[in-house]
């Protein structure tokens, strides 16, 4: 496999981070679907482009796998061939698409190297606020280059979670009936379920202990395979909400600390069943 220099990667995304930022803080709200639709592909097509050559250049037997409005396929022959042989790029240049067409300064990019179908390395930088989560499988999570954790909690009681949906989520009628099931269900047992930013990103605040946990219902793994592994690496559990192991194509999520998963799972279980 592929040995990747860890800080050199990093200063890629830090570059293209600092681009987007520019042109974040000198636009305008977007508020119509389908002008929102065009600024993404303007302003998000480039920013995953220059990342893809940038790495291509760095590292050449890496494959990159393109996320086409929330599919999952290799761009061509030549990097299907490669991720078949085990290794290639998960790149969103703008998790949070709404937020940042909206002006809403609650966005981040996430970057994560698949080996053999689980994440090996894993990036999420909140440009904006200039914080760059990290992990890498076996070595830890780290914020700015301090090593994080997750909090102590012992129970989702009393805690702080948050929530969010995947792109487009009202094409999958049986995940929106679920989300508002675990709403109505979680909302009675914590202090507060917020959707507080990006996908990505909220799961890096899971693996730093800034909220206790989060769940989403519906495919969302391309915002979410990096963060699943910073939260384990930052010593939680990223599952499905059945305990089954969390991975691309997985329909739901939820990340806590160990104690919490075990009692969050435990009420969203219920709650589903019933």
């Amino acid at each position: 496999m592929t040995a990747i220099d860890t800080e050199e990667v990093l200063a890629l995304l830090r570059e293209a981070g600092a681009d987007l930022c520019e042109t974040f803080w000198r636009s305008e709200p977007v508020i119509e679907a389908d002008e929102m639709v065009e600024a993404f592909r303007r302003i998000d097509g480039p920013a995953n482009a220059g990342l893809k050559r940038a790495l291509a250049r760095l590292y050449p037997a890496i494959g990159w796998m393109e996320d086409e409005l929330g599919g999952t396929e290799a761009e061509d022959a030549e990097t299907a061939a490669m991720a078949e042989r085990g290794e290639y790029w998960i790149c969103d240049a703008i998790d949070g698409a709404v937020q940042f067409l909206r002006a809403i300064p609650n966005w981040s990019m996430s970057l994560t190297l698949m080996r053999e179908g689980v994440p090996a390395f894993a990036a999420i930088f909140d440009a904006v606020h200039d914080e760059m989560f990290h992990a890498s499988w076996g070595k830890g999570a780290f914020r700015n280059g301090e090593r994080i954790r997750v909090n102590g909690r012992s129970a989702h009681y009393q805690g702080m979670f948050a929530t969010s949906q995947p792109p487009f989520a009202g094409r999958d009628p049986r995940a929106v009936r679920q989300a508002g099931v675990a709403l109505s269900a979680m909302l009675p047992d914590v202090v507060a379920v917020r959707n507080l930013s990006a996908t990505s990103l909220q799961l890096a605040y899971v693996a730093c202990g800034r909220i206790d946990g989060f769940w989403e219902f519906g495919d969302d793994g391309f915002n979410s395979i990096g963060g699943a592994l910073l939260v384990r690496e930052a010593g939680g559990l990223a599952t499905q909400i059945d305990g089954k192991p969390y991975q691309l194509g997985s329909p739901h999520i939820a990340a806590a600390s160990p104690g919490a998963h075990a009692s969050m799972l435990l009420r969203l279980q219920e709650a589903l069943e019933a």
